[in-house]
């Protein structure tokens, strides 16, 4: 796992990619390197965990001609490597680095196809002064860009392109308004409006100031028809041999584990592929916590467990810390302990596995079951049990679930259930917001959480659901979350679940082999419950979440919320309709603490 950093154009400096790089320093802790040339200037930080010792980076093929520089791993790279010595290439390292290059070289961006794990990456081509930069299928791994004035600046995260001193820090309001609504930005804009993440399952072509970005894959849902026996034995064979191939590497590996579902199926497989003891790692908070759940697993299949019981961490420190790691305005609230739980584990291990995905690949939210229920009814009865299934889940949000508080009343009367959801998902409604941008008469541009791509616009109901969590939330805040948190450590997280075999497979299910009004996970359960304690087996869903509303309470949050809040800040600045009154322990007051932390934050680094 790495940190990337290029600049191309007029502006090809050295320099600008040293500062670049020294702010990325933490995602790549065991090594640095650099190369310019007339045109480009490249640079990568390194965090150790394939070919050890000849890996480094940037790195070149033999010609000279292209460069590379690149963060994640290709799990399937000796099966490529192997394709391509047949094909009369020759290897100096033993690195996967050097096989997405050599595969660039054969096979253009046609290459993306055949790799199998999580990546962000850039090419330089000296001959015809080109870069070529392309992101995983659901973007595990960060990638942003800048691209004016005949200059191309490029970073795995926000902060290496502010760092350059070639982009600028203006706001994009919408984007700010995005995050009043889904609490996170969404993963195709950014916060600062002369920045752009490359959105997942894109690559970018940038020649002589002319830049194209075009997607390369596209979630099909919904086009197998299998039994859900079928479905499970498949299933059961293809994670299986993902969690295999996430295992390698030249370092230990082990595992996040919650108790759930989705970390106990990982950490059962894993198991049966690790020789010796597993090292499975677990965090709580004093009475909120999972930790005799995750020694229930640690048990029943004998690994090394590790856990720490936080009970009362100095949260506000935390909190100023986290406007810094995700760069962006970033309320999910679990961030917390993922960033602890990735400290704790980095002392052990260098790289984790994790159940990240598992809910949206196989149906574990709550809203996927109001969902299935609506659509078997009609009129307002329909719409009377989403909204009553949506409202019962607002009582789940302290408990750290996905679902996101209801709006006051149903959206505008639409035929597809989805936009009636989508609409009343959001934290804070459209009219909340424009009061907090100044009232009625306010310009500001609002966010709409129901537009957004889609494969086809017979897409609808729940099959929309599954397509806007696994295009939208999924990397907009489960990976952030995840990558952010764990890269601030150096430590290097993998997602099986999000193995490109697996979930297209996932994908292609019917949603009815994955949830109904009344279950969830149907095939996942189908194909794993036999290897569950049983503890796991009865355990009600419960998400990877924290205390927010205790938290606020406390006399350290408590006073970052007054300094926040105070008249002639930042965030009340920004936002004229703030109210007076900071003492809410409500959501809005926990979201509106952390963009004003954030505010904060880049204020003093301007």
């Amino acid at each position: 796992m790495c940190g990337i950093a290029l600049v191309a154009g007029t502006r090809a400096e050295s320099a600008a990619v040293a500062r670049m790089v020294a702010a990325l320093r933490h995602r790549g802790p065991d090594g640095t390197g650099a190369h310019a040339v007339d045109g480009c200037s490249v640079g990568h930080t390194r965090l150790s965990v394939i070919d050890l010792i000849s890996g480094d980076q940037p790195m070149h093929d033999p010609s000279g001609r292209y460069t590379i520089t690149f963060n994640g791993e290709i799990y399937n790279y000796e099966e490529i490597r192997a394709e391509l010595e047949a094909g009369g290439a020759s290897f100096r390292t033993t690195s996967d680095t050097e096989v997405i290059l050599a595969a660039y070289v054969t096979w253009g961006s046609a290459a993306l196809e055949r790799f199998r794990g999580m990546f962000a990456f850039a090419i330089w081509d000296e001959r015809d002064r080109t870069v070529f930069a392309a992101r995983d299928l659901f973007g595990e791994k960060p990638l942003y860009f800048a691209s004016s004035g005949g200059v191309l600046v490029l970073g795995s995260e926000i902060k290496a392109l502010l760092a350059s001193g070639l982009v600028s820090n203006t706001l994009d309001p919408v984007s700010v308004d995005a995050y009043l609504a889904l609490g996170y930005v969404p993963p195709t804009r950014c916060v600062y409006a002369d920045i752009r993440p490359l959105p997942p399952a894109h690559f970018l072509r940038w020649q002589d100031g002319r830049l194209a970005v075009e997607r390369y894959w596209t979630p099909r849902l919904g086009s197998r028809h299998l039994s859900v026996d079928e479905a499970a034995e498949q299933l059961r064979e293809l994670l299986s041999r993902a969690v295999r191939r996430q295992l390698v590497a030249d370092v230990p590996v082990g595992a996040f584990l919650s108790g759930g579902l989705d970390s106990t199926t990982i950490v059962a497989l894993a198991q049966q592929h690790t020789t010796g003891r597993l090292r499975t790692f677990s965090v709580g908070f004093g009475d909120i916590n999972e930790l005799p759940y995750a020694r229930a697993v640690a048990r029943a299949f004998g690994t090394d467990h590790h856990e720490v019981d936080l009970g009362h961490p100095d949260v506000g420190g935390i909190l100023e810390k986290m406007a810094g790691v995700y760069d962006e305005p970033f309320a999910d609230s679990s961030c917390v302990p993922t960033y602890l739980i990735a400290q704790f584990a980095r002392r052990h291990v260098k790289v984790v596995l994790s159940g990240d995905g598992g809910d949206e690949m196989f149906g574990g939210y709550g809203w996927y079951r109001q969902l299935a229920m609506s659509e078997h009814v009609t009129g307002t009865r329909a719409e009377w049990l989403l909204l009553r299934g949506l409202s019962v889940m607002l009582r789940d949000r302290v408990r750290g679930l996905h679902q996101r508080s209801v709006a006051a009343g149903l959206a505008a009367r639409s035929g597809d259930m989805w936009l009636r959801a989508a609409n009343n998902q959001v934290y804070l409604s459209p009219a909340r917001r424009r009061q907090l941008w100044g009232g009625i008469g306010s310009t500001a541009p609002l966010f709409d959480v129901g537009a957004g791509d889609v494969p086809d616009e017979s897409v609808r109901g729940l099959e929309r659901a599954f397509y806007f969590d696994v295009t939208t939330y999924l990397p907009g805040d489960i990976l952030v979350k995840v990558d952010r948190a764990a890269m601030a450590h150096g430590l290097e997280t993998r997602a099986p679940f999000l193995d490109r075999d697996v979930a297209e497979f996932a994908l292609s299910l019917p949603p009815s082999l994955k949830v109904t009004a009344h279950e969830s996970k149907i095939v996942l359960r189908r194909a794993f419950e036999h290897v569950w304690p049983e503890e796991v087996r009865r355990r009600p869903k419960h998400g990877f979440g924290a205390p927010y509303a205790r938290w606020l309470a406390r006399p350290d949050v408590q006073a970052l919320t007054r300094r926040i809040f105070r008249t002639g800040g930042d965030l009340r600045a920004l936002l004229p309709g703030l109210p007076d009154r900071s003492d809410a322990r409500t959501f809005e007051t926990w979201m509106l603490l952390l963009l004003g932390l954030w505010l904060e934050h880049r204020a003093a680094r301007a």
